[in-house]
């Protein structure tokens, strides 16, 4: 079944926020209250950028590249992989990549592993 964009995303940040540590519990508070200000394709894959609220909780370190999760969509031979970035304490873009496919048009799920972590 077809997904849209944005519930790729969602599904892609609650694997990569899921876990017990302090630093996890506090993006996740950022994320509920999170917007994406805009999104930019890039051929191969895409970045979703977050505005967080200036009030937000914030972690250490302050910059970090979080976890991986391997997406395995119908129309990718060879999958497709994210990492989220955190700057200044706050969730700043998640990118998406192909290995060396262009990025799809339709996204259909295969599967979601769970993320490495790196925390």
């Amino acid at each position: 079944m077809e997904i849209s964009q944005e519930e790729l995303e969602q599904r892609l940040m609650s694997l990569l926020l899921q876990g017990d540590h302090p630093v996890l519990t506090i993006l996740r508070q950022q994320y509920t209250s999170a917007k994406v200000t805009h999104r930019e394709l890039s051929g191969v894959g895409f970045f979703a950028y977050f505005e967080v609220s200036e009030n937000a909780p914030l972690v250490e370190p302050p910059n970090f590249v979080a976890g991986n999760v391997y997406i395995q969509l119908e129309n990718l031979q060879y999958g497709a992989g994210c990492v989220l970035f955190i700057k200044n304490g706050k969730l700043n873009f998640l990118e998406c990549y192909t290995y060396s496919e262009f990025w799809p048009e339709k996204i259909i799920i295969k599967s979601l592993s769970d993320p490495i972590p790196v925390i």
